[in-house]
């Protein structure tokens, strides 16, 4: 495993009873423009994200009575269809234990659909589609590049690749998002350098939204797809933010 990156986690004030509370200033974050918080709390204030004909569009939102970054996404018809634990502290402060874990609808009752450990070193985390404890297994997701968010990655049964990529300045902006935010990704086909999704962070802009997805159809992958592209993008964002406190 490469040891160039040095996880940090939460500040302080993150009470989790499953390990210590630690905190360490990231060596990057001077590298890039530091977003700020909008100081108004207008939850109806949009980016200006256009909808792509064709592409499915879901919202992340910040999970209500959440200590530590929850979020809940939601289709484009408000209903909500994933639900995103994430915990205060990596796995190696908690036995091993997943610190993200996806449920399946709008809070924890639902089924485990997806989980993920990570490491306090390293570049690379553990994902498991499915429910770890019933058996899935996990798989590795390593970082090409740290600095970029870069990684390429296979869906499962398939062997086309496909690219992760951080998105910020121009190019966000571009695109309807905020370019000042270091969470913004996006998903290109490796062999014809499409587009196939995109995550852009609403960069604190509001109280409730945290970002918005756009992705295309693949049918090739079929309804797996959607679920793929956004929790693992969740990994990698979670990853950055997690760094920056």
């Amino acid at each position: 495993m490469n040891s160039n990156y040095d996880w940090a986690a939460p500040p302080p004030n993150y009470h989790d009873s499953d390990g210590p509370s630690t905190s360490r200033r990231s060596n990057s974050e001077t590298d890039y423009p530091v977003d700020t918080k909008r100081e108004s709390q207008d939850d109806e204030f949009t980016t200006g994200i256009p909808q792509i004909s064709g592409y499915s569009t879901y919202t992340v939102e910040f999970a209500k009575n959440s200590f530590h970054m929850d979020y809940v996404i939601k289709d484009s018809t408000d209903r909500p269809v994933y639900y995103v634990d994430n915990k205060a502290f990596p796995s190696t402060f908690r036995g091993g234990k997943p610190d993200v874990v996806a449920y399946e609808g709008g809070d924890k009752t639902g089924p485990v659909i997806f989980a993920s450990r990570s490491n306090i070193i390293g570049n690379c985390h553990e994902v498991c589609f499915g429910d770890p404890a019933l058996g899935g297994r996990y798989l590795e997701l390593k970082l090409k590049n740290w600095v970029s968010l870069t990684t390429t990655w296979s869906p499962p049964d398939s062997e086309k690749k496909y690219k992760f990529e951080r998105m910020y300045g121009k190019e966000a902006e571009s695109l309807g998002g905020r370019k000042t935010s270091l969470l913004s990704l996006k998903l290109t086909d490796v062999e014809t350098g499409e587009i196939m999704a995109t995550y852009l962070n609403d960069g604190f802009q509001t109280w409730r939204k945290a970002g918005t997805y756009q992705i295309k159809p693949n049918p090739d992958i079929g309804e797996e797809w959607d679920k793929f592209v956004m929790l693992l993008c969740g990994v990698l964002t979670e990853k950055e933010r997690r760094s920056r406190r």
